[in-house]
């Protein structure tokens, strides 16, 4: 799949809600529907009735409606500040696009809808993971380091 005809693409190519610049469209990759419904099946094991596993996550929370974006982007980079990790956004078994993290929080509020979006993003390690909820909060949760 392209991002052409990704049907979340309007996000970011449609005057009526944002234009990406083209260098940041290029990296945001839609996945196949395949690819989306395995990665739907992972972050189905990371929460449980819309919260982050405590038991795998230690996690943190964020209102998106306590501030503005840019506060919002900060907390987010406080959370992960390797800003070129690629990660994986998903919304559902069929729709996910993989990005940097600098990509995502740079432009979080055009891939999180609120009283629309439940998001899920992740990097392949899986170390750590980013909900957003519909009711504009994000919830950020980082897997304990294991000791040999």
């Amino acid at each position: 799949m392209n991002l052409k005809t990704f049907p979340l693409a309007w996000r970011w190519t449609q005057p009526s809600h944002a234009v990406l610049p083209p260098e940041v469209l290029a990296q945001i990759r839609p996945m196949d529907v395949q690819e989306s419904a395995l990665l739907w099946a992972q972050a189905r094991a990371f929460h449980a009735n819309d919260h982050l596993l405590p038991s795998d996550f230690g996690s943190v929370s964020f209102r998106t409606t306590s501030g503005s974006a840019a506060e919002a982007r900060s907390w987010l980079r406080e959370q992960q500040s390797d800003c070129t990790i690629e990660v994986f956004v998903l919304w559902d078994s069929e729709l996910a696009v993989s990005t940097t993290w600098r990509i995502f929080t740079e432009y979080w509020d055009d891939f999180c809808y609120p009283a629309s979006d439940d998001v899920a993003v992740w990097p392949m390690t899986a170390a750590w993971v980013l909900l957003y909820h519909h009711y504009e909060q994000f919830e950020f949760g980082r897997r304990p380091l294991r000791k040999p």
